[in-house]
C-alpha cells in the first residue's frame, strides 16, 4: 500500500477569504429577522465522540450540567494538535445534558475573540492532497471533486490508521451516522415530509455516483488500498466530509471544489442564534472562527452555519434544533393535487404552464403566521374559472393576475380573493392529516433519536399550519 500523508504546504496560502453563503433551498420570503452567518454549510452539530450521532437540542449550558471529557482518546488528540502546531484555545470537549458532546469555555470569552484557529497544514484540502493524488487524478482523466477525493482519503486513512499519523483525529470521528436520513430504514424514510424524501434521494444518488467514480479511479490506483473499498466504508467517509467540512474562498474554484476538513473546529455544535465569522487569516496562515457573542466560563460555545430549516438540517447533518425560526412547510405536492371546483384537466395544465413561464411554479411554502407570496400567486391563478385561453375574459383575468403579481393591482376580483384563504385552509387541512397520521405511527415505534427527530419535524409542521388556519379564522390578511 502506498503511504498516505498530508504534506505541510510552503509559501503563501492560496485558500484565503471567508466562507460563501450557506447552501439552502430558499423560500421566497425570509423570516422577519434573518440572522446572517459566514460559517457556511459546513460547520455542523454532529456526534463528537465514538457513538452514533445524537439529537441536538441547543441552549447554552452551565458548567454544573456538563462533564468534561478527559478520556485517553481526547488527551491523545490534544497532544496531537499540539504537535501539529495548533494554538491553545479556551475550549475543552465536554458532555452536555442537552446536546451531547460539544465545546465548553474554560475561561470567559469576549465578543470578537478568536475561539478556534486551525493552521493551514492541518486543513485537509485538495491542495494538501496534491502530492498523493494530483498526478493520479490527471492520469485518470475523469472529472472528480474535492468531496469525492477527501472522502476517499479519509476512508483510506481508516484502512491503515496507525501508518497515517492521523489516528488521534480518526478515533474521535463518529463511528456511524444512524441519525442521517440517508441511513434510515424504509419504514422511517417514508415518514419524512415529501420534500425531505426528495432531498435524501438526491443525496443517496450523489454518494453512489461518487463511489462508482471512486471505484473506477481505484482500478488504476490499487496500490492505495489495503483492502477493497466497500460502499459502507465510502458512505461513512462521505458523510464525515459532508457533516464536518468548511468552505474556503478561492479564486477560480467553485465552493464545492474548495472544501476542507478542519480538526478541532469541527467539534463545535450549531445553534441558529450563535453569531460567528469564519475566514482564512493570511497573517497566521490559519483558518479562524471568531465569535461575535461573549461566553462565560462553563458555557457551551456554539457556531452558526446559516439560516436552514429543520428538514434541511436533518437530511444534511442528522439532527434538529428547537424553536428554529427558519422552519417552513412545503406544500408543492398538495398544491398540484388540489382539486379546484370547476377546473378542468386542460385548464389546470394551462395554468401550471403559465405559472412555470412566469417563474411561479413550485416552491410553495408556509411559515409560521405567513403564507408565501409564491403560494398566493399560484392559488390566485388556479382559482380563475372558467379558464379558456382563447376567450377574452380569460385573457383579461391573466393580465390582471400578472398585475397582481407585479404589485400593480391588489386582486384579480373580489370573488377570487374570497376563495384564496378557503383553499389555503384546504392545503393546511391536508398537512394536518399527514402530521396526525405520521405522529400516530411514530408514537407506536420504539423511542430512538431518529423517531424523536421525525416527531419534532411533524409537530413543527402541524404548529405552522395551525397558525395559518388561526389567521384565516380571524380573517386576517394572508
Amino acid at each position: 500500500m502506498t503511504e498516505l500523508f498530508i504534506p505541510v504546504p510552503t509559501g503563501k496560502a492560496t485558500a484565503a477569504g471567508q466562507m460563501p453563503p450557506p447552501k439552502r433551498r430558499k423560500p421566497d420570503k425570509a423570516p422577519a429577522t434573518p440572522m446572517r452567518s459566514n460559517s457556511g454549510k459546513s460547520l455542523s452539530s454532529r456526534n463528537n465522540g465514538s457513538i452514533s450521532a445524537a439529537p441536538v437540542y441547543h441552549k447554552q449550558c452551565r458548567k454544573g450540567r456538563t462533564t468534561i471529557i478527559k478520556d485517553q482518546e481526547y488527551l491523545d488528540f490534544l497532544e496531537w494538535l499540539k504537535n501539529m502546531g495548533c494554538p491553545r484555545t479556551k475550549l475543552t470537549l465536554a458532555e452536555f445534558s442537552n446536546t451531547g458532546r460539544g465545546m465548553m469555555a474554560t475561561k470567559d470569552i469576549k465578543a470578537g475573540e478568536v475561539i478556534v484557529q486551525v493552521p493551514e497544514q492541518n486543513l485537509v484540502t485538495m491542495k494538501s492532497l496534491q502530492s498523493t493524488y494530483g498526478a493520479r487524478i490527471a492520469r485518470f482523466g475523469k472529472k472528480v471533486n474535492s468531496h469525492m477525493i477527501i472522502a476517499l482519503h479519509i476512508a483510506l486513512l481508516v484502512q491503515a490508521p496507525e501508518r497515517s499519523g492521523w489516528l488521534p483525529y480518526l478515533r474521535l470521528l463518529p463511528k456511524k451516522f444512524d441519525t442521517m436520513p440517508v441511513r434510515y430504514p424504509p419504514d422511517l424514510l417514508e415518514l419524512l415530509p415529501q420534500n425531505a424524501q426528495v432531498h435524501v434521494k438526491k443525496q443517496k444518488a450523489k454518494i453512489e455516483a461518487d463511489y462508482n467514480i471512486t471505484l473506477d479511479f481505484l482500478q488504476s490506483n490499487a496500490d492505495l488500498l489495503t483492502r477493497p473499498l466497500q460502499y459502507e466504508e465510502y458512505e461513512w467517509a462521505w458523510l464525515v466530509v459532508n457533516t464536518r467540512c468548511i468552505y474556503l474562498d478561492a479564486k477560480n474554484q467553485s465552493a464545492a471544489d474548495n472544501i476542507a476538513l478542519a480538526p478541532m473546529l469541527d467539534f463545535l455544535n450549531h445553534t441558529h442564534d450563535a453569531k460567528t465569522e469564519g475566514a482564512f487569516c493570511t497573517k497566521t496562515k490559519s483558518y479562524q472562527i471568531k465569535t461575535l457573542l461573549p461566553y462565560k466560563k462553563g458555557e457551551q460555545v456554539f457556531i452558526n452555519y446559516g439560516p436552514h430549516d429543520n428538514c434541511f438540517i436533518l437530511v444534511e447533518y442528522g439532527f434538529v434544533t428547537p424553536n428554529n425560526p427558519y422552519n417552513y412547510v412545503t406544500v408543492d405536492n398538495d398544491f398540484m393535487q388540489l382539486s379546484i371546483p370547476g377546473e378542468s384537466t386542460a385548464a389546470k395544465k394551462d395554468k401550471l404552464e403559465l405559472l412555470d413561464m412566469a417563474g411561479y411554479h413550485g416552491d410553495y411554502v408556509l411559515h409560521r403566521n405567513d403564507v408565501s407570496f409564491r403560494l398566493l400567486a399560484g392559488m390566485r391563478l388556479r382559482l380563475v374559472n372558467p379558464f379558456n385561453k382563447s376567450s377574452v375574459a380569460t385573457q383579461l383575468a391573466i393580465a390582471q393576475w400578472h398585475n397582481v403579481v407585479n404589485g400593480e393591482l391588489d386582486q384579480i376580483s373580489p370573488e377570487n380573493e374570497r376563495l384564496v384563504p378557503i383553499h389555503i385552509e384546504r392545503l393546511c387541512d391536508e398537512i394536518l392529516m399527514q402530521a396526525k397520521k405520521n405522529l400516530g405511527i411514530l408514537a407506536r415505534k420504539k423511542t430512538t433519536f431518529m423517531v424523536m427527530h421525525l416527531q419534532q419535524v411533524w409537530i413543527e409542521a402541524r404548529d405552522i399550519v395551525l397558525s395559518i388556519i388561526d389567521k384565516i379564522h380571524r380573517k386576517e390578511e394572508l
